[in-house]
């Protein structure tokens, strides 16, 4: 999930440097509004929907073929796979990655 990942999948995605740019900033937005709630736990409540649709979002520009069943797959493999972890924990804050979990699968059972 390092830049020359992202560049990868971005090249064999053939995204648009505009798509390029709209998945970096769905990212940083991800990424702030995550990094809030490991500051402020009191903060998911207002920020979780915002986390997931731009978990979604930032999904959907790099998988043409999103679903929501990929979506819970991806989420799962964060919970056991310790680079996710290590990804969202070291960009946003130790626990991260079980905050977006958590989100995530909460409003896929909507």
């Amino acid at each position: 999930m390092n830049n020359s990942l992202e560049e990868n999948m971005a090249e064999k995605n053939q995204l648009t440097e505009e798509k390029y740019h709209k998945m970096k900033e769905t990212e940083a937005d991800l990424v702030r509004d995550l990094q809030a709630v490991v500051k402020d736990p009191t903060q998911e409540k207002d920020l979780s929907a915002a986390i997931f649709k731009n978990h979604q979002k930032w999904l959907q520009i790099i998988m043409p073929n999103y679903s929501t069943k990929i979506h819970l797959g991806i989420v799962n493999a964060y919970d056991n796979d310790t680079r996710y972890q290590s990804y969202y924990d070291d960009k946003a804050g130790k626990g991260a990655t079980k905050i977006l979990s958590k989100i995530v699968k909460e409003h896929l059972e909507k």
